[in-house]
């Protein structure tokens, strides 16, 4: 049988209550390795993620999830703004939590600190995460990251988030999905192996979800990983349409163009 740790007989010793067993936080020297990179594991073999499309929306989410699912349905790339989404300015947004640590194509780094995470990525996204047992304020400024706050229960981590700036309720086939700034989120994260991250995640979003939705997320890690600045922004693009928001080429020849050679 395994001895109580010193912790624990200092808190019998001062006739404090002691956590039930299920409770007790494991010393840090028994908590599963997190640190470093990590990469989402799609379950379409790599083939583009469609993360959330089975969540129970309502509303104007609703349809637009709908009408991007009978697009790729007819094999077409939909075009949101016939969904009524309005793209603008959303491609050199900042990054937000989504509901998943990091996002689609930007691997993720987990870096631990004396009584905090911080969950960094290569779309530059920061999650500052205190681990010192306390718990979610009442009231929280909202902000890209959100708020929060997290704790072992035994070998698993538990971080609960709330307060993500609100976005338009919409989602677009890669990255972007918004479940209300009074959504709130827990991620419970195992480590199954030692290159293995299960992340099941539990999203209660009043606003865009008729009920709570879970589902769970697998990241393996990436040895060697050499960081690769990732972003969506196109402000000096000029394919970028500034007026609608969408990516396109302007392939009118300017009106100095000499005519091209006839022979």
């Amino acid at each position: 049988m395994r001895r109580p740790s010193s912790r624990l007989m200092a808190l019998a010793i001062a006739g404090l209550a002691i956590p039930s067993a299920g409770c007790v936080e494991p010393e840090p020297s028994d908590r599963p390795d997190l640190s470093g990179w990590w990469v989402w594991e799609s379950p379409q073999n790599g083939e583009p993620p469609f993360l959330f499309f089975d969540a129970p929306f309502k509303g104007q989410t609703a349809e637009v999830v709908a009408g991007v699912k009978e697009a790729f349905r007819q094999a077409k790339l939909p075009d949101l703004a016939e969904l009524g989404v309005d793209q603008r300015g959303e491609y050199c947004g900042q990054p937000r939590f989504d509901g998943f640590n990091g996002g689609f194509a930007d691997a993720v780094e987990f870096l631990f600190t004396p009584a905090r995470l911080t969950i960094t990525s290569e779309g530059g996204l920061i999650r500052r995460v205190p681990l010192d047992g306390s718990a979610l304020p009442e009231t929280v400024e909202e902000s890209n990251a959100g708020t929060s706050v997290g704790h072992w229960e035994g070998r698993t981590l538990v971080v609960e988030t709330t307060g993500v700036r609100e976005g338009k309720p919409f989602i677009t086939f890669d990255k972007f999905i918004s479940f209300g700034n009074t959504a709130r989120f827990t991620e419970r994260l195992t480590r199954r192996d030692s290159d293995t991250l299960e992340i099941a995640l539990h999203i209660v979003a009043p606003k865009v979800l008729e009920r709570p939705y879970d589902t769970t997320l697998i990241y393996v890690r990436d040895h060697g990983h050499v960081f690769s600045e990732y972003t969506e922004c196109v402000d000096n693009d000029p394919s970028f349409e500034a007026a609608s928001g969408r990516q396109k080429l302007d392939l009118t020849p300017p009106p100095d163009l000499p005519p091209p050679p006839t022979d």
